[in-house]
């Protein structure tokens, strides 16, 4: 069965489209010759990415009056166009994920700033999508068991207690990571790096290290739901030469 797109899905769940500037800024950097000035211009009209951005410039920082690097410019040239493609294909992703927890889970899911969250130290649900193609890499979606319980539960019309079978936990778990990481492949081929998804795979595992894709640039981002903490770890490389 050939996989949906993202209007498909889009229109099933009332995803919105992707923001104007992230198309442009992983358009610009999916060029690798794209010049460094042009592509902070241009991510200086997104709020959300040049926060980002400055972020991943300061890693040390534990407040934004820490910053050492202050201009989207610098960040830029600090950082490299890699981690701009890489902070772009977030944003939709990010953005999906809101959305459907909104319309599908009728949830309000709270963006978090990594820095402040300590990630889970025990055993926990690992689903991973990965993708292949002229971008490469993976995303990994990290939840408790609890957590991966109650979208089940909402998902089937449940209570999370009548969820008793690992089967519906980890199809609930799939079937999220499909919906968003829609939205994530089609940005990419958008940016002239047409790749495809692969079968998702849902696993528990003690370990939170994310398998780095050689060349690949890595980026978390944290969630938070009323009864639930979720981590997604975004790893790409926008120039695969295989």
């Amino acid at each position: 069965m050939p996989e949906p797109s993202f209007n498909e899905l889009a229109r099933l769940y009332g995803l919105d489209p992707v923001p104007e500037s992230v198309a442009r800024s992983t358009q610009l950097v999916a060029r690798q010759d794209a010049d460094l000035g042009e592509i902070a211009k241009v991510i200086s009209q997104d709020p959300a990415i040049t926060q980002r951005l400055l972020r991943a410039a300061n890693p040390r920082a534990k407040h934004e009056d820490d910053y050492a690097v202050c201009t989207v410019e610098n960040a830029v040239m600090r950082n490299g166009v890699g981690c701009v493609l890489l902070l772009a294909m977030g944003s939709p992703l990010g953005i999906a994920l809101v959305k459907t927890f909104k319309t599908m889970l009728d949830q309000k899911l709270e963006s978090l700033n990594p820095k402040g969250i300590t990630p889970f130290l025990t055993e926990h649900v690992l689903g991973t999508i990965a993708f292949s193609g002229n971008a490469e890499g993976r995303v990994y979606l990290r939840l408790s068991d609890d957590g991966a319980r109650a979208i089940a539960a909402r998902i089937l019309g449940v209570a999370p207690n009548e969820i008793t079978l690992q089967s519906d936990l980890d199809d609930a778990v799939g079937e999220l990571l499909n919906i968003v990481t829609g939205n994530f492949k089609s940005n990419l081929c958008d940016a002239g790096l047409n790749c495809r998804l692969h079968t998702p795979s849902v696993t528990r595992t003690g370990d939170v290290d994310v398998k780095i894709t050689p060349g690949a640039g890595v980026e978390r981002m944290v969630f938070r739901a009323p009864d639930l903490i979720l981590f997604v770890d975004i790893a790409v490389n926008p120039w695969n030469q295989d």
